[in-house]
């Protein structure tokens, strides 16, 4: 019955569009892939897989997540890297185990290597206790290195890495105190020239004493930055950074939450794909004062339903339009991708059963979550 439940929402996806003038959207059905008799013996699924990334390096596509009994934090969490050439076999290239949470797997090109990161947590499942980044990376025909810690990001969590001019860039922000009264996050722009030693771009924070977290960020073709950033407990930013000055983010505020943000681009145009809360706008009850409505608003957010969705970014009005969603509920969203040629790209996204009841985010995060798969193809 799954599985005729799996191919109609398949078939459906494929009669939806969007279309941009001139361009259509469509996907080719969302299959199960963690956890899947395609992964390696080796590979053992716990009831919460999550927390993905997925990038194209030489001949091969190279795929990280965390697996752990929930959502939560949790001592029992690994982390996998996997690979694979024809997008059907996989090979295990990494598994790493710390005794702790672990999140927030990225890779990134840098030269002939590919550097793998991650963060680690504490083992408190009600708090959020970020501790040290690490790296490692491998070349082209090389073994990995084993993941070490980077000096000065302490308490940051690393959320996107993108390349320019020879150099790697990297957003992140200060997570110690995000659930405390007074979190302002420390939203900052790194770079460095080998993936381990790593510089601020600025003394300061790129968006001052306003915080915020998971900025994720991408180059236009002309080098100017564009990216969104999520303010938990309100709403959101569109920020942009002109090429010569990548440091001063404008930002254009928006009481919609775009968590788990990921953009890429097709051509000129960017294309954010995050979570959607169909409750509305993140910010609700102004009349509230600060501090007690960014908690009314965390509240009200874990007990309303969520899916993953698309947008596009609107450059000239510096807003993100919405464009569809895709099957998911519960606990969803990290999604991650990989470009396979011009106009079709490798979607992968996390989410509790698409097959099952609608749940809520706070439902989700206690139950078993899977990891999707799909094609993602932009036609004229």
């Amino acid at each position: 019955m799954r599985s005729i439940i799996y191919a109609l929402g398949g078939l459906s996806l494929l009669l939806l569009a969007w279309r941009l003038p001139g361009q259509t959207f469509t996907t080719n059905g969302w299959r199960t892939l963690v956890p899947s008799d395609a992964l390696p013996d080796s590979v053992h699924c716990q009831r919460g897989n999550n927390n993905l990334d997925l990038i194209r390096f030489g001949a091969r596509y190279y795929f990280a997540f965390r697996t752990a009994p929930t959502h939560f934090a949790s001592s029992k969490t690994q982390l996998y890297v996997l690979s694979t050439a024809d997008r059907q076999s996989w090979r295990l290239e990494m598994q790493v185990h710390l005794g702790a949470d672990m999140r927030e797997p990225r890779f990134a090109i840098l030269g002939d290597c590919l550097h793998f990161y991650f963060f680690s947590a504490g083992t408190n499942p009600l708090g959020f206790q970020p501790a040290h980044v690490y790296a490692g990376h491998r070349r082209t025909s090389g073994e990995w290195t084993t993941p070490r810690k980077l000096e000065g990001l302490d308490g940051f969590v690393p959320w996107r890495f993108r390349n320019r001019d020879d150099q790697l860039y990297m957003s992140a922000y200060y997570g110690r105190d995000l659930y405390k009264t007074g979190h302002h996050g420390q939203m900052r722009l790194y770079r460095s020239s080998d993936g381990y030693a790593w510089t601020p771009i600025s003394e300061g924070s790129q968006l001052g004493d306003r915080g915020g977290e998971e900025g994720e960020f991408i180059f236009d073709a002309e080098g100017n930055l564009w990216g969104t950033v999520r303010l938990e407990g309100a709403g959101g930013m569109v920020v942009y950074a002109h090429r010569d000055s990548l440091a001063h983010w404008r930002s254009y505020p928006t009481r919609n939450k775009y968590d788990s943000a990921l953009l890429f681009r097709d051509g000129d145009e960017i294309y954010l794909v995050a979570r959607r809360s169909l409750d509305g706008v993140a910010d609700k009850a102004p009349w509230l004062p600060a501090a007690i409505r960014r908690f009314y608003n965390l509240g009200r957010y874990s007990l309303t339903q969520k899916v993953t969705a698309l947008w596009h970014l609107d450059q000239r009005n510096q807003t993100l339009v919405h464009v569809m969603d895709f099957p998911s509920t519960g606990d969803t969203a990290f999604p991650a991708i990989a470009e396979i040629a011009p106009g079709r790209w490798w979607l992968m996204n996390y989410s509790s059963d698409i097959a099952g009841p609608r749940r809520n985010w706070i439902g989700g995060q206690i139950r078993k979550t899977f990891i999707y798969e799909t094609e993602l193809v932009r036609s004229e």
